[in-house]
């Protein structure tokens, strides 16, 4: 294909926006051309270093493609998953559709390191967004779920943890351990009192550090007691609270960051509060 006919490509599929009715496998190898890769960030989450991911992003219309490569030595660069974000009636929307696997590696192996990037890859999408999985013959703007980050980031979880469990699996991998936040009770009258209860698979988690922030420029910071609780007060960081009188409107999001510990990883995740009533 010379360089005009590849341009003609692309732009074809640019300009179809986010109603191309495409399955996500054909999408994907159109725009594939479009998309300059680089390296994929460095992650604790990731337990096979020496395994080459790439990471390459392409606007469609509205929609923004991210897709992520493995590339073996000496073999082209094959991308394995997209994620796709776009603007719904509903609000914001993220979908992971898996594509084609290499030949190159055992299954099990880029299966783990795919879902591992994967997860690193989805803590950094919108936290109040809509999550969902979509097969490779389906539109990239669809989704066959319906989770919020927290249930995505769990499914995503569970997905590497049977992964690891395979038979053909040869690595070893930072066992993953899920931490879950639910809502603490805390004064909701005042909209700037938040709270979590943080848990692992092991029960309540002491000394946690967690993140509160609510939009545009609110937020604080907590350490969790005995009983897993962490409490604190929204201070707006531009010390303009007054003009921000719609805030006990907006969801606050509670981040806890992960934690390497003993040889297990206590996972990064998030958990959005509802605004108080």
């Amino acid at each position: 294909m010379n360089a005009a006919s590849k341009l003609s490509k692309v732009g074809l599929a640019l300009a179809a926006g986010c109603l191309l009715a495409a399955s996500c496998a054909v999408d994907a190898r159109s725009l594939d051309e479009a998309v300059v890769y680089s390296a994929a960030p460095v992650s604790t989450l990731v337990s096979r270093r020496d395994l080459q991911f790439k990471l390459g992003h392409v606007q469609r219309g509205a929609c923004r493609l991210t897709f992520l490569a493995h590339q073996a030595a000496g073999v082209e660069r094959r991308p394995v998953a997209m994620v796709s974000s776009w603007q719904s009636d509903q609000g914001a929307r993220v979908s992971v559709h898996r594509l084609a696997r290499s030949a190159t590696l055992d299954m099990a192996e880029l299966d783990v390191a795919t879902l591992e990037h994967l997860y690193a890859l989805a803590l950094r999408q919108e936290p109040v967004a809509r999550f969902g999985f979509a097969d490779r013959t389906q539109p990239c703007e669809s989704t066959r779920d319906d989770y919020s980050h927290a249930e995505f980031l769990r499914e995503l979880a569970r997905m590497r943890e049977r992964a690891v469990a395979r038979p053909d699996h040869r690595g070893t991998g930072v066992a993953w351990h899920v931490v879950s936040m639910a809502p603490a009770q805390t004064k909701r009258a005042d909209a700037d009192e938040v709270g979590v209860r943080v848990a692992s698979d092991q029960g309540p988690m002491a000394g946690t550090t967690i993140f509160f922030n609510r939009a545009p420029h609110s937020g604080c910071v907590a350490r969790s007691g005995k009983d897993g609780v962490a409490t604190c007060r929204l201070v707006d960081q531009h010390g303009d609270d007054e003009s921000h009188s719609e805030d006990g409107t907006v969801p606050v999001v509670a981040t806890f960051p992960g934690d390497v510990r003993a040889g297990r990883f206590l996972l990064p995740t998030t958990f959005v509060l509802p605004p108080a009533p």
